[in-house]
């Protein structure tokens, strides 16, 4: 990424593998990658990639038969007013050298925010899913709504199985990730205006969606940069194994986070639940659902934030107890990523 402008070739940088299809102004016609928690390549097909250029290629054609200015450009996505590069963040110039990994931007992204007093907690859950308003595309179409969620967002809205998402915002949309960088956009919109094309319809159908409190939350546990989230945890920790739980009474799929050590001064969540070496994390509120370190992380961050009490259930010997502590500020001492 060493040189990149990332205001142009904005993406999801914990993504495995990412695609961006440009003119030779570098004008953007479309984003194709996009990854989330169950397996690296499950927002991906061959053939979702094949509709994507086709539509990319499609639009290209029609801009050059009618160009248009560029404050009324419906056919690219928008362009950055200024460009931002990796050494325009002065934390990441002034302690790393070499080869700048897409996660490292994202990294270097947080811990500025946090050293400049302006963290922005949208930060913590870019790229928001589809399925988080109420839509789930075909996978090999890439924008196609397969399905609507009852009681959602795109439910309440209108959104009918069959309609294909042509825009959002100003975004046009050619692939799930244009979609997913026009929801990562918004900030303090309540809604989203989208344009779908639906087969009894001669014209666009307009919609707007409303966004509901904390709708942009989901799985985080597979990003690597949630190490450089500004949480101080407090602990090292690990889920307990099949031969170690035969010497408990803890079922073989529950959740069971051993606290092997505790770190620090400043204590973060380990001080406020109270924690102990030697603990066993048994339940989140009265979930007991089976997870590992990184989603027993990513789910208390979505759960709570600042001043929120928190409620765990350990195990501490032969005891069972409820643990509850406020979640603390957010805060890291962290200036450069490994």
């Amino acid at each position: 990424m060493n040189g990149v402008d990332l205001a142009r070739f904005d993406f999801d940088y914990d993504n495995t593998w990412q695609a961006f299809f440009l003119d030779a102004d570098l004008n953007v016609y479309g984003r194709y990658g996009g990854r989330e928690a169950s397996a690296p390549e499950a927002r991906l097909s061959k053939e979702s990639l094949v509709q994507t250029m086709g539509e990319v290629l499609a639009a290209f054609e029609r801009r050059k038969k009618n160009p248009a200015g560029p404050t009324d450009d419906l056919e690219v996505h928008p362009a950055p007013a200024q460009s931002k590069k990796p050494a325009d963040f002065p934390l990441l110039k002034a302690n790393h050298s070499g080869c700048v990994h897409c996660h490292q931007v994202q990294e270097f992204r947080l811990l500025q925010s946090f050293a400049d007093g302006a963290f922005d907690k949208q930060l913590l859950f870019p790229f928001p899913l589809p399925e988080n308003i109420g839509l789930r595309f075909d996978r090999d179409h890439g924008h196609r709504v397969k399905e609507v969620l009852p009681e959602s967002p795109a439910s309440r809205a209108g959104v009918k199985v069959g309609d294909i998402v042509a825009r959002a915002e100003n975004v046009p949309i050619r692939s799930e990730d244009d979609f997913r960088w026009s929801l990562h956009r918004l900030r303090d919109q309540s809604e989203i205006a989208i344009q779908v094309t639906r087969e009894s319809v001669q014209e666009p159908v307009a919609l707007n969606l409303s966004l509901p409190a904390g709708w942009r939350k989901g799985d985080i546990s597979w990003r690597k940069s949630l190490r450089s989230y500004p949480v101080v945890w407090g602990f090292l920790g690990y889920p307990v194994g099949q031969e170690e739980r035969k010497t408990t009474d803890i079922p073989e799929h529950a959740l069971a986070i051993k606290v092997v050590s505790l770190r620090g001064q400043s204590g973060g969540i380990a001080r406020a639940l109270g924690l102990q070496k030697g603990d066993v994390i048994v339940s989140i509120e009265d979930n007991t659902r089976a997870r590992t370190l990184e989603q027993f992380k990513s789910e208390l961050l979505g759960r709570y934030g600042p001043g929120d009490t928190m409620r765990l259930r350990i195990r501490r010997g032969t005891e069972t107890i409820e643990l509850t502590g406020e979640f603390p500020d957010w805060f890291t001492s962290d200036r450069t990523v490994p």
